[in-house]
């Protein structure tokens, strides 16, 4: 009997999660932790859940190895330089895409009812009933990026009754947008919104998309959350920006800068110290059921390939391979 191919997966599975994936009889799934007493050499799939475990030297070993699949949605991390050319990439396309969608909505909820401030302010004993927030209903919302997580933005929107735009790269319709667009359509769907939501993946096309120029393009009272990566904006163009544009509020869980192990969060420009700006620590897709939910997404992706069928979220290397040398 011809001996079993691996799928090797980088993060501990239980032997539930173990079986509720659907493998041929000539596929069986190892986890990092027992691979180096089993041997690379029958690696023909690896679920990777850090990029960092991605060496060029364990590359080297995985002889088969012929497909990636991440566990999560974006692959700007990951060094294609040690990733040769027939190795297929995918990321976890929709893995997190609710999580993230109803975090979006809170920054949204907060940002445009102003619950912060007048929290403080009720804090210090300041009781006031002047500010008017921002109605979400009849109002239009630009989404960047119509994959999992645009589409649950969406869709979320939808309940609001928001009329939605969405922005990808041929645009294409995606369900529950209203209409869509390629990026060139992007500067007039940013005139004409209230709300931006930027879901879409840090590329070489992607980063600085929103310089100072773009920046300017938003409306006066917008409100923008990106949960797609903080170098997609321009970070000194963004605090300039915001300074100068005190009725736009920013919300962001992504950022320039992340703090190593022990070191302090910091960033180059003091964003704290602005009332329109509001941040979270990466975390929008952290909830008890993430890990479950976007593991079994993969687990899909996975088995469509396994099935000869395209999987989704297929990474196009010229897209990501020199993303560190761009400006």
């Amino acid at each position: 009997m011809a001996e079993q191919k691996i799928i090797l997966s980088t993060t501990d599975l239980t032997a539930r999660q173990k079986e509720s994936i659907a493998l041929p009889p000539d596929y069986r799934i190892e986890t990092s932790q027992e691979i180096d007493s089993i041997g690379y050499e029958n690696i023909e799939i690896v679920l990777l859940s850090e990029h960092r475990w991605l060496t060029q030297e364990r590359v080297q070993k995985m002889k088969r190895l012929k497909f990636i699949q991440t566990l999560w949605a974006g692959v700007d991390s990951l060094n294609f330089h040690d990733v040769p050319d027939h190795i297929l990439v995918c990321g976890n396309v929709g893995g997190f895409s609710e999580p993230i969608a109803e975090h979006v909505f809170g920054m949204i909820l907060s940002l445009a009812r102003n619950l912060r401030k007048h929290d403080q302010e009720l804090r210090e004993g300041y009781f006031n009933r002047s500010e008017k927030g921002i109605f979400l209903k009849g109002k239009k919302i630009c989404v960047l990026g119509t994959g999992g997580i645009g589409q649950a933005v969406a869709r979320l929107a939808k309940a609001f009754e928001m009329t939605t735009l969405g922005i990808n790269t041929t645009g294409k319709s995606a369900q529950y947008f209203d209409e869509t667009g390629p990026e060139s359509a992007l500067d007039s769907f940013l005139k004409d919104s209230q709300f931006v939501v930027i879901a879409m993946p840090l590329t070489v096309h992607t980063k600085n998309l929103f310089d100072s120029r773009r920046l300017n393009l938003l409306t006066p009272n917008c409100i923008l959350v990106n949960v797609g990566r903080g170098r997609i904006i321009d970070e000194k163009a963004l605090y300039d920006y915001l300074l100068a544009h005190p009725t736009v509020n920013i919300g962001t869980d992504v950022w320039w800068k992340y703090p190593k192990n022990g070191e302090k969060f910091s960033q180059d420009y003091p964003f704290f110290e602005l009332p329109n700006f509001m941040g979270s620590p990466h975390n929008a897709n952290d909830v008890p059921e993430s890990d479950d939910i976007a593991l079994a997404n993969a687990f899909r992706n996975i088995e469509r390939y396994l099935r000869n069928e395209t999987p989704r979220g297929i990474a196009k290397r010229e897209d990501y391979i020199d993303i560190r040398k761009t400006g």
